[in-house]
């Protein structure tokens, strides 16, 4: 038994999240709700009418909302869990 030497594996320490990271978590999470809201219905909300649109009236919207949306909400809810 001469020559082994036994080492500790490394050791995992559970993740601090903060508050602040809760509360990115949490507005990422209803940014994606809003997104499949807008999926599921087919609708958009219009800021300059007040009211919900179809995705066929504002086709660019619509995408824009999707896309967009959806990268922003990825990134806040896996932002904490990356960096």
């Amino acid at each position: 038994m001469l020559g082994m030497n036994h080492k500790a594996g490394p050791y995992v320490t559970p993740m601090d999240l903060t508050t602040l990271d809760y509360i990115r978590i949490s507005i990422g999470a209803v940014i994606l709700l809003y997104v499949a809201n807008c999926l599921v219905n087919q609708r958009v909300w219009i800021r300059k009418t007040f009211s919900w649109g179809t995705r066929e009236e504002y086709p660019k919207i619509f995408q824009m909302n999707i896309i967009g949306g959806s990268l922003i909400g990825l990134f806040l809810v896996a932002g904490p869990f990356l960096f």
